[in-house]
């Protein structure tokens, strides 16, 4: 009897570990959502990162919009002020029943251009009290708005916002509908 306890102790041992192998392999498979967790990571994480290209196209695009240098701010500046505490989360994948589409809620951290323009403009308005402006140039003046504009966004606090992204699942591969720009625009402007 002795010599059965050690051996009904190995068999155990051997369909434990028979079980986890079984349930290591079918983890190991990759589950739809997963590719739409991977586009979203490839979206953001340069974002989140403050990669150089995505600063740069963001620094682009701010310029073609607004001539920041005429207030005295260095684009690249303003946009790693702006990005300062980027984050994101994947709260959760919905997926269709016929598994070709589906919306993905994502917790998105980040400065808030509505936050950052109420701030600029209690700023300006202190400016504008204490008479300091009254004796400036043109110039001086739109690089003590460019100075108030760069204050505002620095002291800007960051808030999450959850968005939702559509996907359509297009020749194997999962595509965000219509870009991530307009879901993330809701979060700056929050």
């Amino acid at each position: 009897m002795n010599r059965i306890k050690p051996i009904l102790a190995l068999c155990a041992a051997a369909a434990l570990a028979c079980v986890s192998m079984l349930a290591g392999c079918a983890s190991d498979e990759p589950k739809p959502e997963d590719g739409v967790k991977a586009d979203i990571a490839a979206q953001l994480d340069p974002v989140k990162n403050l990669d150089e290209n995505a600063v740069n196209d963001l620094v682009e695009t701010i310029q073609a919009a607004n001539d920041l240098e005429t207030y005295g701010i260095v684009a690249q500046d303003y946009i790693r002020s702006m990005l300062a505490g980027f984050d994101y989360s994947v709260k959760d994948v919905a997926m269709s029943e016929d598994g070709t589409s589906a919306t993905a809620t994502v917790a998105i951290t980040c400065k808030s251009f509505s936050d950052a323009s109420l701030k600029a403009s209690e700023k300006a308005l202190e400016l504008a009290q204490s008479g300091a402006m009254a004796e400036m140039s043109m110039d001086e003046m739109n690089k003590s708005m460019g100075s108030v504009m760069m204050e505002a966004m620095d002291e800007t606090a960051t808030k999450t916002t959850d968005c939702t992204f559509d996907y359509a699942l297009e020749e194997g591969a999962w595509k965000v509908v219509g870009g991530i720009d307009s879901g993330l625009y809701g979060a700056f402007f929050a």
